[in-house]
């Protein structure tokens, strides 16, 4: 163990992807959460690029920062609907998804099968 550094635990509400997929369900989850990771981190950055005071460390109370993080969102969703443009953005098109309800145990694990099963 590194001195001062805390080893990650395995949480058990986090959705990962397969670490060896047996089978093409199971490789079709692995991409599909690998797009989903990546469209989220892309309008990660678009936030940044949209509202600078996220662009770098933000020196308040944790509870403030997440006030001012759900505001951006909140006015990122209002200029969506008001369609103002982003100067690099792509127009996507995007599936409407069918969503069924998952009922069992807050298992990352669990509901990753669900979705596997459902979906894949």
């Amino acid at each position: 163990m590194l001195s001062g550094l805390a080893v990650p635990t395995i949480v058990r509400f986090l959705i990962t992807p397969y670490l060896h997929p047996a089978n093409l369900s199971e490789e079709a989850f692995n991409t599909a959460h690998c797009r989903t990771r990546n469209a989220v981190e892309r309008v990660f950055g678009w936030w940044k690029r949209r509202f600078h005071v996220l662009h770098s460390e933000i020196k308040i109370k944790p509870a403030k920062v997440c006030k001012i993080i759900g505001a951006c969102a909140i006015l990122h969703n209002i200029a969506i609907s008001l369609k103002e443009k982003m100067d690099d953005e792509d127009e996507e098109d995007v599936n409407a998804a069918v969503h069924l309800a998952y009922r069992g145990p807050e298992d990352g694990r669990a509901i990753r099968n669900f979705i596997t099963r459902t979906y894949f």
